[in-house]
């Protein structure tokens, strides 16, 4: 597995702008913003605003109109062995055996059986998911077919595993376990983690930093340290600290969903690609 050595990312100046015919959308501008190896990083803010092509641009498959991201010091030119990459929606393959699918990547690079059987069950073992090794995707619930996805991004030992609403369409209890497990994973681990979520509380749960966006084109607005201990536990959740950390992200979320929703109104309507899919499929990539 990844030390806590590699896995630096720098994004520096960075800018990018979707064309579409005459159509042109500056989905994010001039941002700056780093993450240490081994640290678990939050992006939150308003929809639309661009957490995703960023998320999008590490992951190397968007390329910056502006500025630069790399990691470890080499530049981003498309995507690598370096990242992992969980989306919202389950990807896993459904005709593979729930052990396959975590083996996939490491059978990709070429690991001997023995090698992928080993690291597979051990991973699975972390998540409490030895036992359904043998099932296939459709034979379990949304948070297990999720747990399978992070075991499997992790399974080929990435330097950065990259987490784009993971938990989005999970019920809130199932989320809350999924939380958990995550950052305990990542305690093991140490990887160094981009997170992108509309959640407040999750990002405060889960991260050493979270970067708050503005309004498209998405800058960012603040960066915040979250002081709590780790281990975190459910408990935290209720102290004065983090109900304040709460109230601070909301108050910085409320002034950007109200900047977006002044531009939406002040455009006709325009500066909906950030929320709504138009022909041009700008949207999903934002």
């Amino acid at each position: 597995m990844n030390g806590n050595s590699k896995g630096a990312i720098d994004i520096h100046d960075l800018g990018v702008v979707f064309i579409a015919g005459d159509t042109r959308v500056e989905a994010v501008s001039a941002v700056n913003m780093n993450i240490k190896p081994g640290e678990f990083v939050s992006l939150i803010g308003p929809s639309g605003c661009g957490k995703s092509t960023l998320l999008n641009i590490v992951a190397g498959f968007v390329q910056p109109s502006f500025g630069a991201a790399s990691i470890d010091g080499a530049t981003i030119k498309g995507p690598g062995s370096e990242c992992g990459v969980v989306f919202q929606q389950y990807s896993l393959f459904p005709w593979l055996s729930v052990r396959k699918n975590v083996e996939f990547g490491l059978k990709m690079k070429g690991a001997p059986a023995s090698v992928r059987e080993t690291q597979a069950r051990t991973l699975l073992g972390l998540a409490g998911l030895l036992a359904f090794e043998n099932h296939y995707p459709d034979q379990l619930s949304g948070g297990m077919k999720q747990r399978v996805g992070i075991v499997r991004a992790l399974a080929t030992s990435p330097q950065v595993l990259l987490m784009d609403e993971p938990f989005g369409a999970l019920d809130a209890q199932t989320r809350v376990v999924m939380q958990e497990i995550l950052t305990n994973m990542w305690q093991r681990f140490r990887i160094s983690v981009l997170f992108v979520t509309h959640d407040i509380e999750e990002s405060i749960f889960l991260s050493d930093r979270i970067y708050v966006m503005t309004a498209r084109p998405g800058r960012i607005k603040a960066e915040i340290i979250v002081p709590l201990a780790r281990p975190r536990t459910p408990e935290m959740t209720a102290s004065a600290e983090f109900i304040a950390m709460v109230q601070q992200l909301k108050r910085l979320i409320r002034e950007e969903s109200l900047a977006a929703m002044g531009a939406e109104l002040k455009d006709g309507g325009l500066s909906g690609f950030g929320t709504a899919v138009g022909p041009s499929g700008i949207a999903e990539m934002i």
